[in-house]
């Protein structure tokens, strides 16, 4: 194995051979157990992450990576980097980003998913943020079932982000799954806490990488200097006089734009080029700058200057000779720092102090102000010298945090509420505080179809930046809406509070956008434009229905059933575990919820509403919209009977129940009063489905009638149920998914627009 797994590595690294915690990381996960890397920034901890996976060993390993990240930008960088080492292997392996700007892949069908940390908890909750919430159940089937990579760890919210990921991380080793997390400055206190929680047992290895073992660390020497001033465009016009690569990190976006400003033009008239990076850039403008700064940086000819902030810390595969930087808690600064002789060589850093500590709290830019001048300041700044400076100034910090498991079980709490509510708002508040909305500007929503809303260049800014500036400015709140089948709608409310993972249309009165500059706030400017070519949300990929009987529809989801069954074999396998039968007769209960999950149809009622008549043949779908009852509730509570009977253990009897019943609808609970008819049609595909996997089903079981209204159990499993909630988000992932992809058979091509 570890030879196949080197070959794996030489492919990837382009025939060098792999660093020790490289392949120590993957030969661990792949002996099952999870692993907590850290390891120098450049150290190639991505490669560690995904090689294990391209050696296909389905069933020994998860067959899925759910790979996180804290930001939007970093997402997109990584998956770059994956997707060229996946093609180097020559793999069939699919790679896709997920974020609120760039949705490719919102149910999760990928191999390898890179995601925004919010993401990823939006999806194990059904609450996704990047799909209506009623699909919610279909991601969440994969991301409670995947092998789970947070990676850049100390980027995220100590308090929620941080603590929410724990959350995952516990019911990862319950449910037997291995975790991978990664960080270059990662406090002694949260790797200790792994080492000593009796949860992870002998089933957890902390890899450390070595400075010794990478060249370009090794031979690299970085001098830091403290300024005790604050940083001006003059302190970049004398560095420009003996620099050539110079690197300038401030701490908002505002202050780089005015220093970019102010410098730019003579900069260039000097002869440098000069680039400015942030996070309120347009991802084609990104990537263009991104890649002409990249080139600038790499010739040795050309003098470069790069104003960045926060985007540069994680990810970003740069390097600098002199790095001008405002000061920042010391896990920030180290990965500002890590920007310099990159490659190797020599390169200095100045850090300078600031007036106000935003975006940071008071509390830990002083820590970090004092430990720099006390013990930093006119030093050589190696790995040692950034984890010593780390540890002084977060150890105690993180201690308090990760070893308190009340504050963990609130957070446990506030999930499993938003999850059962299917609360966004409650999702985010868990990952970060620093909240982001949505933006785009035009300056008539209304005149806008949906399709062409959607197709908007939307950017993400911090909420409590928004209602600085826009107080007194015309915007509009946009609702996306669906109704069961998918049909969309939109609403543009004017004015109002600005929500966390809202999505706001502002007049060009007010907002400016700027190719060189990005979203400039408090300035005139004028109207985006659609972007024609590309959908930014998944919903507007939506299926026609067309005239199908009620059998057809039956036998084309079992079809589409025993194709997915491959697709998801690793999940199947872990819902056979968690319910206690063997995999033959769990595929063979999905096969029953799958054929049955529109028996609610079957109602006389709802057939009578498209025109069927009882002696009629009774369908599944028409060519026509009609106002139609419910179903989907009605299919579950018929087959209830049958589920107890086949599932004695109640709560996974109704983990099929409730995900039958949200096959349209994540938290559908009214059932309506009901009378099946066509008892033939039903029972001949049942008892074919029972032949198949050796089931005995009495079908004297199925309730034929309802006369009152009632609802189900409950709307949704507690998220603190762990393998009922579980084993309900794989039925529903595999019950919805067969349904949908029922409506591609007839091309021949299973997958077509769903991936």
């Amino acid at each position: 194995m570890v030879s196949l797994l080197k070959d794996v590595f030489l492919k990837i690294l382009d025939g060098k051979e792999p660093y020790p915690h490289q392949l120590k990381t993957a030969e661990n996960l792949i002996d099952g157990k999870s692993v907590v890397l850290r390891a120098p920034c450049g150290s190639g901890k991505t490669e560690a992450a995904y090689a294990p996976m391209l050696l296909g060993l389905k069933d020994v390993f998860p067959n899925r990576l759910v790979y996180s990240l804290p930001t939007r930008a970093l997402v997109e960088d990584v998956a770059e980097r994956i997707i060229r080492g996946v093609t180097k292997t020559e793999s069939k392996y699919m790679v896709s980003p997920q974020h609120g700007a760039n949705s490719k892949d919102p149910f999760f069908r990928s191999d390898i998913i890179i995601a925004t940390i919010d993401q990823t908890v939006g999806a194990y909750c059904c609450t996704p943020l990047s799909l209506p919430v009623h699909l919610g159940n279909i991601p969440a089937g994969a991301a409670v079932s995947s092998f789970l990579c947070f990676d850049e760890v100390h980027v995220y919210d100590y308090e929620l982000g941080l603590q929410s990921m724990l959350v995952l991380l516990e019911n990862a080793v319950r449910l037997r799954l291995p975790f991978l997390i990664m960080s270059a400055t990662l406090p002694e206190s949260f790797v200790e806490w792994f080492k000593d929680n009796p949860a992870f047992g002998d089933k957890i290895e902390v890899v450390e990488g070595k400075e010794s073992d990478i060249p370009k660390r090794r031979d690299r020497h970085v001098v830091l200097r403290w300024c005790n001033k604050l940083l001006e465009a003059k302190d970049i016009m004398d560095a420009a006089e003996t620099r050539n690569k110079i690197m300038v990190v401030c701490n908002t976006v505002d202050h780089a734009q005015s220093i970019y400003e102010t410098v730019e033009r003579q900069l260039k008239a000097q002869g440098f080029s000069v680039y400015l990076l942030h996070s309120r850039f347009l991802d084609k403008d990104r990537e263009r700058i991104e890649k002409s700064m990249k080139a600038s940086l790499r010739d040795k000819d050309v003098k470069s200057l790069v104003i960045t902030t926060q985007v540069c810390e994680v990810g970003l595969d740069i390097s600098c000779d002199l790095l001008l930087t405002e000061i920042a808690p010391p896990d920030a600064l180290v990965q500002r720092i890590g920007r310099c002789a990159r490659e190797g060589g020599n390169g200095e850093v100045a850090v300078y102090d600031v007036e106000f500590p935003a975006p940071y709290s008071e509390t830990d830019i002083e820590k970090s102000r004092k430990y720099i001048m006390e013990n930093l300041d006119g030093k050589i700044i190696r790995w040692k010298e950034e984890l010593e400076f780390v540890n002084s100034v977060l150890n105690e910090n993180f201690k308090t945090i990760i070893y308190d498991d009340r504050r963990r079980y609130r957070v446990l709490l506030s999930l499993s509420d938003a999850s059962f509510k299917g609360d966004r708002h409650g999702i985010e508040k868990n990952v970060r505080e620093i909240l982001g909305a949505n933006v785009t500007i035009w300056d008539n929503p209304e005149t806008l179809e949906y399709e062409k809303l959607l197709c908007m260049p939307w950017l993400n800014v911090d909420v409590r930046i928004l209602e600085r500036y826009l107080s007194g400015a015309k915007y509009w709140e946009i609702i996306f809406m669906h109704d069961e089948y998918g049909k969309p709608s939109f609403t543009p409310k004017i004015y109002g509070r600005i929500y966390p993972y809202g999505f706001y249309v502002i007049h060009p009165d007010y907002v400016r956008y700027d190719t060189e500059m990005g979203l400039i706030l408090g300035e005139k400017g004028s109207s985006l434009n659609p972007v024609e070519d590309r959908v930014r949300d998944s919903t507007a990929l939506r299926y026609a229905y067309k005239e199908e009987t009620w059998v057809e529809h039956s036998r084309k989801c079992l079809q589409a059933f025993k194709r997915l069954k491959e697709k998801e074999a690793q999940p199947i396998r872990m819902l056979s575990n968690i319910i206690g039968l063997d995999q033959h007769t769990t595929e063979g209960l999905l096969a029953i919820s799958v054929a049955l999950h529109d028996l609610g149809k079957l109602n006389i009622k709802w057939q009578k509403s498209i025109g069927v008549r009882e002696d009629d043949i009774p369908l599944a779908h028409t060519a026509y919209q009609h106002k139609v009852p419910s179903h989907a509730t009605i299919s579950a509570d018929a087959l209830y009977p049958v589920l107890k009977t086949l599932l004695p253990n109640t709560y996974y009897a109704l983990a099929f129940k409730f995900a039958i019943a949200h096959h349209h609808h994540t938290r559908a609970e009214e059932i309506s009063p009901y009378t099946l008819g066509w008892k033939s049609r039903y029972e001949d595909v049942i008892k074919d489905v029972c032949r198949e996997y050796s089931i005995d089903v009495n079908l004297t079981e199925i309730r034929t009638s309802e006369k009152a209204y009632k609802k189900l159990e409950a709307c949704m499993f507690n998220l603190e149920s762990l393998k009922p909630y579980t084993a309900y988000c794989i039925i529903s992932r595999t019950l919805r998914l067969s349904d949908r992809e029922s409506f591609t058979l007839d091309d021949g091509n299973l997958f077509k627009n769903f991936n």
